[in-house]
């Protein structure tokens, strides 16, 4: 069985709706040049009324969406999908608590012989 078959989480796919709630009210914009320009939501952003109206369970998806807009063409180039390493990220910190859940097996009872 492949690595991918056996992961315990699922992630929602990109939806028309995400794309279209990071075009309209991206707060993160990054000059990636050659006029093209990264738009992301923020987390603050998402969790705003308006964007949680829109998207509802997937307001927070739509942080780990990124879009690459080109400024020259007003066109949408590439759909970026973080979600990945967010889970990433996150297993990173389950290790780390992990460590102080050791099981140190119990001492076994004294037995009293007369």
């Amino acid at each position: 069985m492949s690595r991918l078959a056996c992961q315990s989480w699922h992630v929602r796919p990109v939806s028309a709706a995400m794309i279209s709630a990071v075009l309209a009210f991206a707060d993160i914009h990054r000059d990636m040049g050659g006029g093209r320009t990264l738009m992301r939501l923020s987390p603050e952003r998402a969790a705003k009324a308006d964007v949680i109206l829109l998207l509802g369970g997937d307001a927070e998806r739509a942080t780990d969406v990124g879009l690459v807009w080109n400024d020259r063409e007003d066109q949408l180039v590439r759909v970026i999908d973080d979600a990945a390493l967010r889970e990433t990220r996150l297993a990173a910190w389950e290790e780390a608590f992990d460590m102080f859940d050791a099981d140190e097996p119990e001492a076994e009872p004294t037995r009293l012989c007369a």
